[in-house]
């Protein structure tokens, strides 16, 4: 499910759902048999790599250090919200600075 539409990008092209799920009932067709273990061996591959893929994303975001600068060391400064008078946004710099620290007012500011 896209978390846009609501609905699969098959379902949204073509209006209607496919069934992909893998019969469990036997045939006397050992083709149709090794193709339905084929694919839900496949299935069960990509749920496993999806839910490692998950779990890496969620245990990189706590990891973010913050950073602290200390009186006397040298920052940057994001000029995305300052207001710069020039003729050019697409020339504008991106970055000001360096600056030099001359007061600590806490370790978030």
């Amino acid at each position: 499910m896209h978390s846009a539409t609501g609905r699969s990008p098959f379902m949204a092209l073509y209006g209607w759902q496919p069934a992909l799920t893998p019969s469990n009932i036997a045939t006397n067709v050992p083709e149709a048999n090794d193709l339905a273990n084929a694919i839900q061996k496949q299935w069960e591959e990509v749920a496993a790599a999806l839910r490692q893929s998950k779990a890496r994303l969620t245990q990189g975001k706590n990891t973010e250090v913050p950073l602290s600068f200390e009186i006397g060391e040298e920052a940057w400064l994001d000029a995305k919200n300052i207001n710069l008078k020039t003729k050019s946004n697409k020339l504008t710099e991106r970055r000001l600075g360096p600056f030099k620290v001359i007061e600590k007012i806490s370790d978030c500011a």
